[in-house]
């Protein structure tokens, strides 16, 4: 009856209850396991790192909004199911915790939401993100299940059990603890020759800093003046001028005297190094080609291939963020109120927002070839631009085409639309008549823009040598 590799084993009850245990060949390395119950990075320190290096905060703001997109979408095979669960995450506000949630998601590799369970303990009634920096490890057994998280706070350490926990990871492998970061490659340190050394995101702030410094001498070299046959009075009243000088300022003294400057070759040339760690390292660390926001036309465009590259990731993304939510909390929540979530089968899913943007004069060019309708037209316009439309009058009528003869119109019946011409007629031409209007209104405002912005350039022009 059951698999050969399965072992069954029957306890004392009062029926014929039995335990089925999956009997597996290959061992868990326990050292290890033992050795990452602590995550590789501190997740303060991670969040310390992406907040105070602009590439890495680009890097994640940007993934977190790409895989949020449009928002949520609840879908399930039974709808009344669906209409509880999009009640209960209106009510509870788990779109915005999810939201808020999503930057930890992204930036630690792991996302932690306490699920806030009635008295009797069964009950799920709400979630909380658990503040991710002051989780500091967690237990595991042989059989590879979370047992409890250990919380660092207000000078304690708190355990807390698995139970009450929904913990949701970026990316995992080899049955490891912790999720993985966006950036983990640039954020752990490295182990070179046996001598562990910073990440490389601390070795590019070194390079930063070294490079600031670099400036700074060079706009204020290091000067030696040698006064000849002075007293060491005079070396102090002059010490004291010195101090006091501003750049550019001029010395009289009747005094033989040798100065010598210790400045930085500018022939130094760094560009390489600094291009090899910019591109190479921190851009392919972080997965987000910059260029495509910060550089000019010509990076843009031959960093296209990159945003494709970076969309089909999100689009995995958001399905394994889509699985994690409905597993770890949908469905227990499903569950915990008395509803079987393997039948309501609820699918959560992020949606990225593709809608093309139409010009009025697209519009009125699909409503004449009969692609749109009076009443669709009337709807984008209200929802797309600062016109009012009275959304009462929204009765649709047949577009008159150039290319097809009005009296070759036959209805279904059979009926001759000539009949109905002159009405017809009316109402058509009522309906192109408001999109000219509106077109001619939006070309107007553009024209008085476009009058400002030459009054502007005038003026700087005027001002400008």
């Amino acid at each position: 009856m059951f698999d050969k590799n399965i072992i069954i084993d029957r306890i004392n009850t009062g029926g014929d209850a039995i335990v089925v245990n999956e009997y597996h060949e290959i061992e868990a390395d326990v050292d290890a396991w033992s050795q990452s119950n602590k995550p590789e990075v501190k997740f303060s320190k991670i969040f310390y790192l992406n907040d105070h290096d602009s590439r890495l905060y680009l890097s994640s703001d940007t993934y977190v909004q790409l895989i949020l997109g449009s928002g949520m979408v609840i879908s399930g095979d039974k709808p009344a199911t669906v209409k509880k669960v999009k009640k209960w995450i209106e009510d509870n506000y788990i779109e915005e915790k999810i939201e808020d949630g999503a930057h930890s998601y992204v930036i630690t590799g792991n996302l932690i939401y306490e699920l806030l369970k009635a008295k009797n303990g069964k009950k799920i009634l709400d979630i909380e993100e658990a503040d991710i920096t002051t989780i500091i490890s967690a237990e595991r057994n042989r059989a590879n299940k979370v047992l409890s998280y250990t919380q660092y706070v207000n000078n304690k350490e708190k355990q807390i059990k698995a139970e009450h926990l929904a913990h949701l990871k970026f990316t995992n492998r080899r049955q490891e603890l912790w999720g993985r970061s966006l950036f983990q490659s640039i954020i752990s340190p490295k182990e070179i020759n046996g001598e562990l050394v910073d990440s490389a995101v601390e070795e590019m702030w070194a390079v930063e800093h070294a490079m600031v410094k670099i400036f700074q001498s060079y706009a204020s070299p290091i000067m030696m003046i040698h006064f000849k046959d002075v007293g060491e009075d005079f070396i102090k009243d002059k010490q004291q001028e010195f101090k006091k000088i501003k750049p550019g300022a001029k010395i009289l003294t009747d005094k033989e005297f040798e100065a010598k400057v210790f400045e930085v070759n500018p022939a130094s040339k760094f560009d390489k190094y600094i291009e090899h760690l910019e591109k190479d390292v921190i851009q392919a660390g972080g997965q987000f080609a910059s260029q495509i926001l910060t550089a000019g036309f010509t990076a843009r465009a031959s960093s296209e291939s990159a945003s494709d590259i970076i969309k089909l990731k999100i689009k995995r993304i958001q399905r394994r963020f889509g699985l994690q939510i409905k597993k770890l909390i949908i469905d227990r929540w499903l569950d915990s109120i008395g509803i079987d979530s393997k039948e309501a089968n609820i699918q959560i899913n992020f949606q990225f927002d593709s809608e093309s943007v139409l010009t009025i004069q697209d519009v009125i060019g699909l409503f004449e070839k009969g692609t749109m309708r009076r009443s669709e037209v009337r709807k984008y316009i209200a929802d797309n631009t600062d016109v009012e439309i009275d959304m009462n009058d929204m009765e649709d009528t047949l577009p008159i085409t150039s290319v097809t003869p009005t009296n070759d119109l036959k209805n279904k019946q059979g009926e001759n639309p000539n009949d109905k011409k002159p009405e017809i007629q009316s109402k058509t031409d009522k309906s192109l008549n408001e999109l000219l209007d509106i077109s001619r209104k939006q070309a107007s405002i553009y024209d008085r823009k476009l009058d400002i912005l030459e009054k502007i350039s005038k003026n700087v022009n005027e001002v400008l040598p």
